[in-house]
């Protein structure tokens, strides 16, 4: 009820506003706009603003602590508006009146200034935590894939690159992604050019595979968008939104990362880039057609090995995109903005054997992902300074072809047997021969699709203006691919029992979003007050009725707050903070689970004879479909503190998320009764075939194993501080200081009892794990804290056309705590499947007794890395206008000083990595 009343409170507040401005014609109009620079696309503040009309003065002011600026201007004619700035060329150009708004005016760096290359990622300034990064800053970290962007974070450092495997986000967290708590990489949202990256119906992974398969660290199901994919070379812009971000952007929990691409004319850019790990070119060229259509072109190829001297493990990554805009003015009041953009891209994971050292030449693991998509967006803007400012819709969609295709030559040591069976029931296995060749085929065929419609408002008073959004969002996650296929006589491990599934049986997904919100800025004397409310609710559509989240219906509610102080003695100041839930919708693999098939020997006769062996089989066919999953929600909430001097530049913020119901695979125990039968009465000298079930003595029994299946059961706790501060280029060396660092703190622990089986322990004639299984209030819990910090030096020399960065990157703490978990278990589960409590009594039971975990159990643990720092290097020399040569050295020097943990010394070595790229523009 609150929710309602405060969405209802949201859109009278609009009207009242709207009311109170009626659209009345004017001999004035008013301009507004944003002042930004060129280079990283950060706002330029204190830039003079002046109209001219027939060479005479007619308006003026200059932009904001934000860029933005509001100038009186006559409501018809040509005017000429001309914007300086120090540190950045004038910008002259014509306006006719009445004009689009607001206006957008990006300004280049002087020539002969200090300040015009930034080779770091900016805070924006804003009431969110927002992280910047321009595409300098890219072009001197010569990344090979978004995963390198990350370093630029507060927090962040560089990395060896991974490419052999998937390269997964993680935000604000302490310890690396786990399978557990991979709810935290799966909602951070990824959005180009306003479209998001669909991942909800990704199922590409190899049944049964264990830790060390080919396909164990390349799959990333249920982890979201693997970063090898995405290329940097097309990017203009990038925002990482590490706090409350607006109610537009669903379907996350973690962050939100906003990527704007190249959507302006330039000239052919081609960059060849080569380091030990693997090379990369790209090209890519914008054009101006007829003086209306803006179209750009570019590809890449990127070739790396997942190390440099193995040459069998490959990745290759193949992308190519072309985007087109266009504007049509209609009359005097509208004008209609199409942009359209279609996307190509491949990726192939490639594992081959050594001929020299394998065996088995036939072994060979190939993960390729052929992706298509297109992304369309239309746009009607309305001329008005108040009322209806715009009405748009897009339209998104891609289709993929997803491959695995491995092949093994299996040889056993022993016999192993696999079952037939596609539906409970007692059944005969067969044995498997003792070399044989598994040819194994995972097809998906993942297809997103997405509508948007949207419109913008905005309404003034003489104390407060309201940017009032209000749109809906319909998402279709569907997988048309033939899903698992191989011959079950011949699996890829003999010791698991997995069945071939079909991905377009699967139903899809289908999640519909509202949403509305209003940005308010109100003058407070010499301050200024800005609110962003909004409202976001979510629902997920054509899910079965049996199902806990069927109708039900998901509230966001996020509001952030920003306060500006008026400027003292230079300083300019502000204080923001916010508060935010964020809801991610369960998978089409959490919500449609493959089954399990749980196989139980009844009879297993052997005989040195092949035709006279056989072996009985119950089998059990069981749904692992969990109807009361619901979505996972993230409770965040922060405060900012940010502080400017001319070019300093300093922001520091506190935040706390709590994430209770993460998804995470779980065990559920229940019993399972089959038969066992007598084999020892057998004569082998009688036998003229296989023995006969009905001439064995055969008695009843009941085993009690487990299955697993998804639940809400991972609990994510994240607080910490980050920190920035940037100086103005000191002019006798012409660098500039950047520090940026932040702490850290991420609690993992399940959040549910969980079972677990007893210890293979046999107490007389009777297996503790057939008959009792524990139930546990705490088994997974960590604590891990972090803190790191970046210095960095970069330097400018204009007339050189040099670029120099040093970073040091210091790494000054990493503790990782485990509490005490449950030793002693707060149930059990019985044979009979019914759960009792575990009393005192019981820890001096013959058989229950064996619960009472041991090892590290119960026991606190603890372990800190010590710290150290690592030296970096770059640099890049430009001759003339359209050749530039670029030098990297990471980890060139380092120290890491020796320490003892429990009488042992623990040294850290650090390989250096080293490359090199050209820029050609033509």
């Amino acid at each position: 009820m609150t929710k309602f009343i405060y969405a209802m409170s949201l859109f009278l507040l609009a009207a009242i506003s709207i009311k109170a401005q009626p659209i009345q014609k004017t001999s004035s109009c008013l301009l507004h706009g944003s002042v930004v620079s060129s280079t990283d696309a950060t706002a330029i503040a204190g830039a003079t603003v002046r109209l001219y009309q027939l060479k005479k003065l007619v308006g003026g002011t200059v932009s904001d602590a934000s860029g933005n600026f509001n100038v009186k201007c006559p409501s018809s004619g040509s005017l000429q508006l001309r914007i300086t700035a120090v540190g950045f060329k004038e910008v002259d150009t014509t306006l006719n009146v009445p004009t689009v708004t607001p206006i957008y005016i990006y300004m280049r760096a002087g020539k002969h200034t200090m300040d015009e290359v930034t080779v770091t990622a900016s805070e924006k300034r804003g009431m969110t935590s927002t992280t910047v990064i321009g595409q300098t800053a890219m072009e001197h970290l010569q990344p090979s894939s978004f995963a390198d962007l990350l370093a630029l974070l507060p927090g962040g450092m560089t990395k060896i690159p991974a490419l052999g495997s998937a390269n997964v986000i993680t935000l604000r967290e302490a310890g690396p992604p786990s399978s557990q708590y991979a709810t935290s990489s799966l909602g951070t949202k990824f959005v180009i050019d306003g479209q998001a990256i669909g991942t909800d119906a990704n199922m590409q992974y190899i049944a049964g595979s264990f830790q060390g398969d080919a396909d164990n660290s390349r799959n990333h199901v249920s982890y979201g968008v693997d970063m090898r994919e995405i290329p940097t070379d097309n990017i203009e812009k990038v925002e990482v939104v590490r706090g409350i971000p607006s109610v537009k952007y669903g379907e996350l929990t973690s962050g939100l990362i906003n990527i704007t691409r190249k959507r302006s004319q330039s000239p052919l850019l081609l960059r060849l880039k080569a380091d030990e790990y693997g090379k990369l070119v790209s090209v890519g060229k914008g054009f101006l057609l007829s003086g209306k259509w803006n179209l750009n072109v570019d590809g890449g190829l990127l070739d790396a090995r997942k190390e440099p001297r193995n040459r069998f493990e490959t990745y290759r990554r193949l992308t190519f995109s072309a985007r087109l805009r266009r504007k049509w003015d209609l009359g005097e009041r509208y004008v209609l903005e199409w942009s359209g953009a279609t996307d190509y891209s491949l990726n192939i994971d490639n594992v081959k054997t050594d001929p020299e050292i394998q065996i088995h030449r036939e072994d060979s693991y190939r993960s390729s992902y052929l992706k298509m998509g297109m992304n369309h967006r239309l746009l009607l803007r309305r001329k008005a300074l108040v009322g209806l400012q715009s009405v748009s819709l897009a339209y998104s969609a891609s289709l993929a072809s997803d491959r695995i295709h491995q092949t093994e030559a299996v040889a056993l040591q022993r016999d192993y047997v696999v079952p037939l069976a596609y539906e409970s029931g007692e059944y005969d296995g067969l044995f498997l021969p003792m070399q044989y060749l598994c040819d194994y085929r995972v097809e998906g065929k993942p297809f997103y699709s997405t509508l948007r419609g949207e419109t913008e408002w905005l309404a003034r008073t003489s104390f407060i203006s309201h940017h009032i959004t209000v749109g809906g969002e319909f998402l279709l996650n569907k997988n048309y691919g033939r899903g698992q296929i191989f011959d079950i006589t011949k699996p890829l491990h003999a010791s698991t029992a997995r069945r071939p599934r079909s991905y377009k049986d699967i139903p899809a997904t289908d999640i519909l979003s509202f949403y509305a919100e209003d940005k308010a800025t109100m003058p407070i004397g010499k301050h200024q007050l800005t609110v962003m409310a909004g409202l976001r609710t979510t629902q997920m559509l054509n899910i079965p009725v049996s199902y806990a989240i069927h109708g039900k219906l998901f509230t966001d509610t996020r509001v952030n707050v920003q306060w500006d102080f008026p400027s003292f003695l230079g300083f300019k100041s502000f204080v923001s903070g916010g508060f935010g839930m964020m809801t991610k919708m369960p998978t089409v693999l959490d919500l449609y689970p493959d089954y399990v098939y749980k196989d139980i020997t009844e009879m297993n006769y052997w005989d040195v004879r092949p035709a006279y062996k056989r072996i009985h089989i119950r089998t059990y066919k069981l749904n692992q479909v969990n109807p009361d999953l619901r979505p996972a929600r993230n409770k965040k909430w922060e405060i900012r503190l940010g502080i400017d001097k001319g070019a300093h530049h300093f922001s520091v913020t506190y935040f706390h998320e709590d994430m209770k119901d993460g998804f995470r695979s779980t065990t559920t125990m229940r019993p399972f009764i089959y038969k066992r039968y007598d084999t020892s009465v057998i004569n082998p000298s009688t036998l003229t075939g296989p023995p006969s079930l009905a001439s064995l003595p055969v008695v009843t029994d009941t085993l009690l194993d487990g299955y697993g299946r998804t639940e809400n059961g991972s609990r994510i706790t994240k607080q910490g501080i980050e920190f920035q501060y940037s100086s103005p280029r000191i002019p006798v060396i012409q660098t500039r200081i950047t520090v940026n660092g932040a702490w850290f703190r991420t609690l993992y622990e399940n959040s549910i009892p969980l079972f677990r089986s007893a210890p293979n322990v046999v107490v007389g004639t009777v297996a503790i794990a057939d008959r009792y299984a524990g139930y546990y209030m705490s088994t997974d819990k960590y604590d891990k804290q972090i803190f790191t910090s970046n210095f960095i030096f970069d330097s400018y020399v204009d007339k050189l056309g040099l670029i120099l960065s040093a970073t040091a990157e210091c790494f000054w703490m990493s503790n990782t705590k485990r509490p005490a978990t449950s030793s002693v278990p707060m149930g059990y589960m019985d044979i009979t499947g019914t759960v009792h409590p575990y009393v005192e009594a019981d820890q001096s039971d013959p058989y229950l007794r064996w619960l009472v975990l041991t090892g590290t159990a119960g026991q606190d643990m603890d372990y800190r890395e010590r710290s150290y720092m690592l030296v970096n290097f770059k640099a890049t020399k430009r001759f003339g206008q359209h050749l530039s040569l670029s030098f990297f050295a990471d980890r060139v020097f380092y120290i890491a000083p020796d320490y003892e943990v429990n009488g042992f010394i623990v040294r850290r070595t650090f390989s250096p990595y080293f490359g090199m790229e050209i820029g050609l523009k033509i």
